[in-house]
């Protein structure tokens, strides 16, 4: 009898410590380490090269085959074509200010539906050892889908690394 109680004991005993390892919420810092573990340098190339396609065509003056080429994530969490108001917005924002020259400011990925991808975009010549000039910055969220990169525009209610509402690390993202 004293044999079976100590077994069972033991076996709650193991039981319990177990059940008191209780899987800890999933910080959104331990989600960008998730999702850059899966990343490769063919998917830098890919998002850069995304963009160079989109920032190009703008330059060359074909604002609309760029605007259409940019995804939006919708209410449900799907990449879609941009809405048609906001390809209208994005159009008038490329064809007032358009894009002369541009370069990369910085890239950031944390999660498959929320990067940074941010350009400087000169709306005018620059003159020989200028630096700076009229410029306006542009925010893409490349979005990762079934291992397809799409690429959205970065909303102003979307937080980014370099902005005031940059991405809590310790905000639970479960």
């Amino acid at each position: 009898m004293k044999k079976l109680f100590t077994i069972v004991v033991g076996g709650l005993l193991m039981w319990s410590c177990g059940n008191s390892e209780k899987q800890q919420p999933k910080t959104f810092e331990n989600a960008e380490e998730e999702f850059a573990a899966t990343l490769t340098e063919a998917d830098t190339t890919k998002v850069l090269a995304l963009a160079t396609e989109v920032l190009d065509s703008i330059r060359r003056g074909n604002v609309e085959w760029a605007v259409e080429s940019l995804c939006e994530v919708d209410s449900t969490g799907q990449v879609m074509p941009l809405a048609p108001d906001a390809r209208e917005r994005v159009a008038r924002r490329f064809k007032s200010f358009p894009v002369v020259d541009y370069e990369l400011d910085y890239y950031t990925f944390s999660v498959p539906m929320l990067n940074d991808l941010k350009y400087r975009t000169y709306f005018r010549e620059r003159l020989e050892g200028e630096t700076g000039g009229p410029a306006m910055a542009v925010m893409f969220n490349p979005v990762k889908v079934d291992g397809q990169w799409y690429l959205c525009l970065k909303e102003a209610g979307q937080p980014a690394k370099d902005a005031a509402n940059a991405i809590e690390p310790g905000t639970i993202i479960e």
